[in-house]
């Protein structure tokens, strides 16, 4: 039963193959890029010239605008990649901080309903039970939001995953 609710291995999974889709992009970006520029800057070294004043000059500026006009699709999936990452990190975050502040909260008003009625022979007010109903209610939406909106980072990240690897 506790292997069914832990989804440890699956997060950890979907971000080792997101570390390996941004790590192949990365490597694929670096030699497009290389292989763009190679020409100007060996005609540069070849030259002996003001290799500045080259690489600011309207060949070098050339190539790098043809890689980015030919990559630009990588470069996008890359940023993307990295920015559902982290997103999906935060929200992860929020929905682990939200379970605690649920538990947290469920535990005051179960202590405060136990004290109430056991030490100080007192029933609970309506209000006061409504109250933690309330907030129990507010708390548990959060997390079920934060679950909502990490669960489409990670469709985010699995599809433009799966486009690369």
């Amino acid at each position: 039963m506790y292997k069914y609710g832990d989804r440890t291995d699956l997060a950890k999974k979907s971000l080792d193959g997101t570390k390996e889709a941004l790590d192949g992009l990365r490597a694929y970006l670096g030699r497009a890029l290389a292989e763009a520029v190679t020409p100007t800057v060996q005609r540069i070294l070849a030259e002996q010239g003001d290799p500045d004043a080259e690489l600011r000059g309207e060949n070098f500026q050339n190539d790098v605008s043809t890689f980015v006009t030919k990559d630009l699709d990588e470069m996008i999936t890359y940023k993307t990649l990295l920015q559902e990452r982290k997103h999906w990190s935060m929200w992860a975050q929020r929905l682990s901080w939200g379970v605690y502040v649920l538990m947290a909260v469920e535990f005051v008003f179960l202590a405060w309903f136990g004290l109430a009625n056991k030490v100080f022979n007192s029933p609970v007010s309506l209000r006061v039970a409504e109250f933690s109903l309330i907030i129990s209610g507010l708390v548990a939406v959060f997390c079920i939001l934060s679950f909502g909106v990490m669960l489409r980072c990670h469709d985010k990240i699995s599809a433009y995953r799966d486009k690369i690897l």
